[in-house]
């Protein structure tokens, strides 16, 4: 078994999937009120979007807050000042 099945195990679910918050906001391209704020992980890195669920519009994309939790397995130093040793 290698390292990454340790640290990362197979679903037990046949879909994996987050949760979708609602959000109190009017989509500007196509005027839903389906505009829900989750998790994404892009080549930014870990990001908090809000979209809108109809016409995929972003809203927002923003970096993820400690209340967040995303993602789950990020550092508990990330917010660290770096030290002249590195």
């Amino acid at each position: 078994m290698s390292v990454d099945r340790l640290l990362f195990p197979r679903p037990e679910t046949p879909r994996v999937s987050v949760e979708r918050t609602p959000v109190d906001a009017t989509c500007p391209s196509c005027g839903s009120t389906d505009v829900k704020r989750y998790p994404v992980a892009n080549y930014l890195g870990p990001r908090m979007v809000v979209k809108c669920q109809d016409c995929f519009t972003h809203l927002s994309v923003t970096r993820p807050e400690p209340e967040d939790h995303w993602p789950a397995w990020r550092s508990p130093t990330r917010d660290w000042a770096p030290s002249r040793l590195g």
